[in-house]
């Protein structure tokens, strides 16, 4: 005798539950993708460690070297470079790959920092940074290359409409980022 199956004990999914689901998962989807799409915060955060490294290798390296060392920032062409001499400018070696350090920003890096951008960069209104014998930060006169205690150091970098400002703390040198 063939087993006979009810009804009642059929398994599945009707077409409304189904359909609910699918409108669940798109709701979801429209909500996610373009947040993953545009990670401008992510790009932003990563110029801001980029730049703050730097910050730390200049002042680490005029302590170990007990000589004043440079961070130039030049925000029209979008990028900066480390010096150990003033006049004549030299530009130190990257300890990475040993070309110049000088960092670009936007369509004129070569590596990852394409999508990012240099805001502004000021230290009590000069463009350049200094790190004497101590690692204190100190300001720098473009024009005639005189430092003098910083008070105010801001260094602001973006990625599309998201932006983080890297401060760089009078005495210490302590850098946080905002």
């Amino acid at each position: 005798m063939p087993a006979t199956i009810s009804r009642s004990s059929r398994r599945g999914f009707t077409l409304i539950e189904i359909l609910g689901v699918v409108v669940i998962l798109g709701i979801i989807s429209a909500t996610i993708i373009p947040q993953i799409a545009t990670r401008d915060d992510q790009r932003a955060a990563a110029a801001a460690r980029v730049v703050m490294s730097d910050l730390l290798y200049a002042q680490n390296r005029a302590v170990a070297q007990q000589k004043v060392h440079y961070v130039v920032f030049d925000v029209v062409n979008k990028n900066y470079k480390v010096l150990d001499k003033w006049s004549p400018a030299t530009v130190i070696k990257n300890p990475v790959d040993g070309s110049t350090f000088q960092v670009y920003f936007g369509d004129a890096s070569a590596g990852g920092l394409k999508e990012m951008s240099l805001v502004s960069a000021a230290f009590d209104g000069n463009s350049a940074i200094a790190f004497d014998a101590m690692g204190i930060p100190q300001s720098v006169n473009a024009s005639t290359g005189a430092l003098t205690p910083m008070t105010v150091g801001r260094v602001v970098v973006g990625s599309g409409t998201y932006q983080l400002t890297v401060t760089v703390s009078p005495f210490s040198g302590e850098l946080t980022v905002q």
